[in-house]
């Protein structure tokens, strides 16, 4: 493993940080570490409803638990730290540069990007480590942005932080993406979208489908679109796009059998990955798929006790464990080429909407 280097600018990511093609769904592992106890935005599909289980258990994460999860998570090469606004945690340049000094190839980071409007505090993280940011922004304007965040002036700062990062860009090693939760209110306004973001430096557009947990679950019937009407969007918007731009725009967390107009390369998918939590809040989760009468298996997707905190122990828990608690395959999946790699429907999507939009693809 590459070791780190010891000058201001910090080192290339590992390996290129891309979106796994459809035949690689399960390639490679990245490690999430949970360190945002608060959130300074107030999503209306955010996955994380309950706030104050979020800061008791995040609070009560020491330095040193996350230190281990780093020691105990050498085999990866990704790292990205995430839940709730991350930059609001008072150690995050000190977890950064952890990360870099035991070698991981990617230190990334989940954000709204909204403290990055502090150029200053922007090159403090970049200066420990930070190689790899993925700035949550949901609109082309402060309009629709502040109308989905819920926060007034979060549109501002988030592009306001953005302009900042793609300035460091001539100082500094690192890659930009932005991340947009596509629902009815934003869904027909993509093309200008990107020509919001087109005077930045940004190296991909990734988009994910509204993800039925927590306020995403809340808000599911007036927010979700029914993936047809996603897909054909989206293609539109691809169509739209020049070639080399066209190759930087990605739709994800949509099953591949309702985007085959879409070209392979915007159909991207989400990389595998694991993280540390609470044992008690393990126990939950596994409580939650007995209850749905999911197939989960403990062995394989969750391991109890894998380390032990200052205060609490931590289960190891894969995100195909969460995966099968709430998504869905029926026979007739069984039949399409993309089954090896599709990871069902979400429950709730199918309550709502039904099976009629899902054929199975032959070849």
């Amino acid at each position: 493993m590459e070791a780190p280097v010891k000058t201001g600018k910090i080192r290339s990511p590992g390996r290129d940080i891309r979106l796994p093609s459809i035949s690689e769904a399960d390639a490679g592992d990245r490690l999430h570490i949970c360190v945002g106890f608060s959130c300074n935005n107030n999503c209306v599909f955010c996955m994380e409803d309950n706030r104050k289980d979020r800061h008791n258990r995040l609070k009560a994460q020491t330095p040193e638990d996350v230190r281990k999860m780093l020691l105990a998570s050498k085999t990866v090469n990704s790292i990205m730290f995430t839940s709730g606004e991350p930059t609001l945690h008072e150690n995050l340049p000190k977890y950064a540069s952890w990360a870099r000094t035991m070698g991981f190839g990617t230190v990334g980071l989940i954000t709204n990007g909204r403290m990055f409007s502090y150029r200053e505090y922007a090159r403090i993280l970049l200066k420990n480590g930070l190689n790899h940011i993925l700035v949550s922004i949901h609109g082309h304007n402060a309009k629709l942005h502040d109308s989905l965040t819920r926060t007034k002036g979060s549109f501002d700062q988030t592009f306001a932080g953005l302009k900042n990062l793609s300035g460091l860009k001539s100082e500094y090693n690192f890659m930009i993406h932005t991340a947009t939760v596509l629902n009815k209110r934003n869904l027909g306004f993509l093309r200008e979208f990107y020509s919001a973001m087109e005077p930045l430096n940004i190296d991909q557009h990734v988009f994910n489908v509204i993800m039925p947990q927590g306020r995403g679950s809340s808000h599911f019937r007036s927010l979700m679109p029914r993936y047809s009407e996603t897909a054909g969007k989206f293609m539109e918007f691809v169509s739209s796009l020049p070639e080399e731009a066209a190759r930087k725009v990605f739709l994800l967390d949509i099953p591949y059998c309702t985007t085959e107009g879409l070209p392979d390369h915007a159909r991207g998918s989400v990389e595998r990955y694991f993280h540390y939590e609470q044992d008690g809040s393990a126990e939950m989760a596994r409580d939650a798929a007995e209850q749905a009468h999911s197939p989960v298996s403990d062995k394989e997707l969750l391991q109890r006790g894998s380390l032990e905190g200052e205060k609490f122990s931590y289960s190891r828990v894969e995100k195909s464990y969460h995966d099968a608690i709430i998504r869905e395959k029926r026979d007739e999946c069984l039949r399409c080429k993309f089954n090896p790699f599709c990871k069902g429907v979400w429950r709730q999507y199918l309550d709502n909407f039904g099976w009629d939009e899902f054929k199975p693809v032959n070849g």
